[in-house]
């Protein structure tokens, strides 16, 4: 099993959902998985169940229950959860002998590795108590970097915050690579920003990404523009409760023609289409 810390000191820059997708693109490909989260803000447990858990990473770090009992079984990848109740541990893990060791203990004590072919930890955005215990587990980092300026500066900041965790701790810890998140080539800044990645960080492998024509997807635009309003309808629906119904579609209206005037999407497509499509919209309940 090989054991895969997701991590970048700044917040925001995708950690979660690539967390997430590499589990579940993983999974496509038959693998056994398993994820971990590692984070008091708990993001990735959310986006897997809404169900209280019985055991989280919590009870892993504080010792009062092993792997096997913390790991939930989910559609694609079985993960361990994590609450927000993870943050009042911290004070007493930090007087514990020994601290950094405590999840890479819990992990040659369990059965956990004939079972998995990957570990995928999600790591909080910093460099304390627990990113230390899944670095320190680890076989391996990716990076995600949003293709931005401020990410990009935060990442000689990182190289050098992991200098002592991967000498001190780990000293087996590879980067795996960087992994280029929020990526949008029509935006200048954010090309920019990708093209400075590929050219100042080439020592490191600069993982690949797959650039997604989303109105090219079934090779018919104007199909994946009404999949996509029918996406919309289900919002409006629910949006409906809450407040005006010709506020909310006319706001709707208003964002559908500025997004066909900078996109793909725009293609055979002309706003005359779009009211004759709202019209049903604002037919609803009348």
């Amino acid at each position: 099993m090989e054991i895969i810390s997701i991590y970048n000191l700044k917040g925001g820059v995708g950690k979660t959902t690539s967390t997430h997708s590499i589990a579940a693109g993983l999974s496509e490909f038959g693998k056994k998985v398993l994820v971990i989260d590692i984070d008091p803000q708990s993001s990735l447990t959310f986006m897997v169940t809404d169900c209280k858990l019985d055991a989280t990473t919590k009870d892993i770090l504080l010792d009062t229950k092993t792997i096997e009992q913390c790991i939930n079984v989910g559609d694609k990848f079985d993960y361990i959860g994590s609450t927000l109740e993870l943050t009042l541990s911290e004070l007493e893990l930090n007087s514990t002998w020994n601290k950094e060791n405590i999840l890479k203990q819990a992990m040659e004590i369990s059965s956990i590795r004939d079972k998995y072919d990957y570990c995928l930890i999600d790591c909080p955005p910093s460099m304390g108590i627990f990113t230390l215990n899944a670095l320190t587990v680890s076989d391996s980092i990716v990076i995600p970097c949003q293709c931005e300026l401020l990410s990009l500066e935060g990442l000689n900041i990182l190289f050098q915050a992991l200098k002592v965790p991967m000498k001190r701790l780990n000293q087996n810890l590879k980067i795996r690579g960087i992994l280029p998140t929020l990526l949008n080539t029509r935006a200048g800044i954010s090309k920019d920003a990708y093209d400075m990645l590929l050219e100042n960080y080439n020592d490191y492998k600069i993982l690949n990404i797959e650039k997604i024509e989303i109105a090219r997807g079934t090779g018919n635009i104007k199909g994946d523009f009404n999949l996509i309003l029918e996406v919309m309808r289900a919002l409006i629906d629910n949006a409906l409760k809450f407040s005006d119904k010709n506020i909310i579609l006319d706001s709707f209206k208003d964002t559908i023609y500025t997004y066909i005037s900078v996109t793909d999407f725009g293609i055979g497509i002309n706003e005359d289409e779009i009211d004759k499509i709202f019209e049903n919209f604002y037919k609803v309940d009348e």
